[in-house]
């Protein structure tokens, strides 16, 4: 009766149960735990799953990083300034330049000393080095941007499973609950003519009728034990405390009245709106840049600056002498210009390899996301197309086979007809109308991932997103 639909939520189950394993064993708590029940709409129960996921927060502290990489690489570009100040004890020096009664040899501590010694550089031409490691870092950014949209799409992939899953569990438990009363009447009127010992009534009715009574009762614990999961995993990704239970504001299951565009239209959105495509492009051209930084190293940098030292005795006395230089008493300062070179066997080679073959790693994964974003498009078109026809397939079934149930139920109450033709009918009625609750849920969750699988959603949770620099 409602096997594929009873088979469709054991899948559900075991999905979250491998996705959130750890997390569901820790929230699932038994329902008389449970003080407080909110009925949230599927867009509040998005915003809470997309601004409470520590994933997608982790993506976001991964972008602060790339941007703190953009930091450090435009501010090579400036001057800077290295300055060390030192201090001690000094040896006495009297005298001037011909003449002192102190020794180098034999020195006297009778004071202090203290000594500052700095450096102003300015880089002026690096061979690209510091344009490209600023390139670089901005493309990085704009990927680890696309690995946040990503990973909340992701994240509202989830919340739609669940939230539809759980309209799903109630259709199917309603409709259970529907042919349930209609069995109980049957069967209670069966045994009353079964002891009045009424003509074309026997014990086989009975027992074909309870037979289908106890498969039905095991189906409706099974459907339940889904529609648990479902509001167990919206919890969940809601990062909802554990004693506030949570269900789907609206409940009933309805097909999702939306325009579907061709084909081609989806295509061309997927290749501009997917974050993974958007993650491709700005890598290659991250990784394009770093090569040309890495091959800047087998040239110097220029530079310009200003280099000197100051420094004062409490026990010596000042040279005026150009050609004797006291450290720890004379000021020195000094416009510069030069050009800083490092040289070695190999090793600049070896880096620039490494960032050749870190590009060619990227350019396969945009190979990759080439040929199968689109396959993906296609068969999310697909999927969606079958479902839809379903629907519509298993709308005429079951109304059909709402009129044979009435029909035989009917004809019993006349004594026209067998219990056995009830419950025919009521099989029947049940496998289509469960079928059609399956088409209905397949099909939203279809359009959802057409949305995925293009890029669509990203717009959405772009709003939904947390602010993680507030929250640290």
């Amino acid at each position: 009766m409602l096997i594929s639909a009873r088979s469709h939520l054991a899948c559900l189950g075991l999905m979250f149960s491998l996705s959130m394993l750890s997390i569901l064993a820790m929230s699932c708590l038994p329902a008389a735990a449970q003080s407080e029940r909110r009925a949230v709409s599927l867009q509040d129960a998005l915003e809470a799953a997309i601004r409470n996921s520590p994933q997608v927060k982790e993506e976001q502290f991964g972008v602060m990083l790339r941007e703190s990489q953009r930091k450090q690489a435009d501010a090579a570009r400036f001057a800077q300034l290295d300055l060390t100040v030192v201090g001690g004890p000094s040896p006495r020096a009297r005298g001037n330049q011909l003449d002192s009664p102190d020794s180098k040899t034999n020195a006297e501590i009778t004071g202090v000393f203290g000594r500052a010694i700095f450096s102003i550089i300015q880089p002026i031409y690096a061979f690209g080095k510091i344009n490209n490691f600023r390139k670089a870092a901005a493309h990085g950014i704009a990927a680890s941007q696309a690995a946040v949209h990503q990973k909340a799409t992701d994240v509202a992939m989830l919340v739609y499973q669940a939230y539809y899953g759980y309209q799903l569990a109630t259709a199917l438990e309603n409709l259970a609950s529907e042919i349930g009363g209609q069995l109980s009447s049957t069967l209670a009127k069966v045994q009353r003519q079964l002891e009045a010992e009424a003509p074309g009534v026997d014990n086989i009715d009975m027992f074909k009728l309870q037979t289908f009574e106890g498969e039905l009762n095991k189906q409706i614990n099974d459907i339940r034990q889904g529609k648990a999961l479902a509001a167990t995993a919206l919890q969940t990704l809601m990062a909802l405390p554990p004693a506030t239970a949570v269900e789907p504001a609206k409940t009933s299951l309805r097909p999702d009245q939306r325009d579907v565009e061709p084909l081609d239209t989806y295509l061309a959105d997927a290749r501009w709106l997917r974050p993974e495509f958007t993650q491709a492009r700005e890598g290659v051209k991250a990784f394009e840049a770093l090569v040309q930084a890495a091959k800047a190293d087998y040239y110097p940098v220029f530079f310009v600056g200003v280099v000197g030292s100051l420094a004062d005795a409490t026990n010596r006395d000042r040279f005026t002498n150009p050609f004797v230089f006291d450290s720890l008493k004379d000021d020195v300062a000094a416009p510069i210009v030069g050009l800083q070179w490092h040289y070695d066997l190999g090793i600049t080679a070896g880096k620039v390899d490494e960032a050749q073959a870190k590009l060619g790693q990227v350019q396969q994964k945009s190979a990759l996301a080439e040929q199968g974003i689109p396959f993906q498009v296609r068969q999310a078109y697909l999927e969606m197309e079958q479902h839809r026809d379903n629907i519509e397939a298993t709308k005429g079934g079951f109304r059909n086979g709402r009129k044979w149930l009435v029909a035989a139920l009917s004809n019993f109450d006349l004594g026209v007809g067998e219990g056995k033709d009830v419950a025919d009918a009521a099989v029947a009625y049940a496998k289509l109308r469960a079928s059609y609750f399956q088409s209905v849920y397949d099909y939203n969750l279809a359009l959802a991932k057409l949305d995925h699988v293009t890029g669509r959603d990203v717009a959405m949770v772009k709003t939904l997103l947390p602010d993680t620099r507030s929250r640290q």
